[in-house]
């Protein structure tokens, strides 16, 4: 979101910040000792490195570590080939294999609680998820949310929360600090959002009337939101209005 007004040095006011724990990561490791968990939230709010965190020496080549946009991860997904020795597996988008309630399903009732299960996923696994019963009772679900200052640190000053209010609390835009790289990541992320995550989880047809309500809704924080006043803006019915702006919720675009 865009903060207040005045100018700042490019590099921001202060200087960028390490990767800290997050708020949920005592949470999840308390229910990973029985039960899978998911960790859902917006897209780019840390929930690959946060998962990458519970992992020994974590990262992308970690044997534990399968995202199923990674060739050689799909073929060890799909021809079930786990690592010995592993006390997690971290499954990253693994809600895009046709199948995956399944697996996920298997791998719990055969190995479980020796094996923990961690799924990391945007707004598609939270809208998947619901789709069906066969994991009921096997997992928790813990939302991943961008950095707040309470998260940030516990005694917050006025260089913190201008600095959150500027930037916002993705992580990579507000590490950075810098007033170009947050304009083209938000604006790179909303491109994602509508091209991808929409067309996926939705019919939409008036995707392009859905981005200038993208563009308008900046303009309204901080006032009463008047779906009238909207419908009225874009040429649309109120009822277009009111189920966009749910949509949008749903793919943490707003709320």
């Amino acid at each position: 979101m865009p903060g207040p007004a005045g100018e700042t040095p490019e590099n921001g006011d202060h200087p960028p910040r390490g990767i800290r724990p997050r708020y949920i990561e005592q949470a999840v490791a308390d229910d990973l000792k029985s039960k899978m968990v998911f960790v859902g939230g917006p897209r780019q709010v840390g929930k690959t490195t946060f998962a990458f965190s519970l992992l020994k020496d974590g990262g992308k080549s970690h044997p534990a570590y399968f995202n199923w946009d990674i060739s050689q991860s799909r073929q060890a997904i799909l021809q079930e080939q786990w690592p010995s020795g592993e006390p997690l597996l971290v499954f990253d988008e693994i809600h895009k294999f046709a199948r995956w309630r399944g697996l996920l399903k298997g791998l719990y009732d055969a190995y479980s609680p020796e094996l923990a299960i961690l799924v990391t996923g945007s707004a598609r696994l939270d809208h998947y998820r619901k789709g069906g019963d066969s994991l009921q009772g096997r997992y928790h679900y813990h939302r991943l949310h961008p950095f707040s200052l309470r998260e940030l640190t516990r005694r917050p000053s006025p260089q913190d929360t201008h600095a959150l209010l500027r930037f916002g609390g993705f992580p990579e835009p507000f590490l950075k600090q810098s007033q170009v790289f947050w304009r083209r990541w938000q604006r790179e992320r909303l491109q994602r959002v509508v091209q991808e995550d929409l067309r996926d989880l939705e019919r939409v047809r008036e995707v392009s009337l859905i981005e200038l309500l993208l563009n308008a809704l900046p303009s309204k924080v901080g006032a009463p939101l008047s779906l009238r006043s909207l419908s009225e803006d874009l040429q649309v019915a109120h009822e277009s209005v009111d189920r966009w702006l749910t949509i949008l919720e749903n793919l943490y675009v707003c709320f």
